[in-house]
């Protein structure tokens, strides 16, 4: 903990640097939300699809960018943020 002290406490020196590291917890909270709430997924492939989705609509909310807009791009071959 001492080597790697300033590593540990850089968010009080940085303060664009968040102080918890919470955002996989939250991105993995909507999954296991679904989960409980619908009762799991029927099968795998609807499974893998629903976290597909939720990947590109996290990725697009994190790079601050048009979420709709993307989309639409994607669906239209486009390849939006990739």
């Amino acid at each position: 903990m001492e080597k790697y002290a300033h590593n540990h406490l850089l968010f009080l020196h940085d303060l664009t640097v968040p102080f918890e590291n919470n955002i996989s917890e939250r991105d993995l909270r909507k999954a296991k939300n679904r989960q409980k709430m619908a009762g799991g997924f029927r099968k795998e492939s609807g499974h893998r699809m629903y976290c597909s989705i939720l990947t590109v609509i996290e990725t697009l909310k994190r790079r601050d960018t048009g979420i709709l807009e993307n989309i639409r791009q994607l669906f239209m071959g486009t390849p939006a943020i990739f």
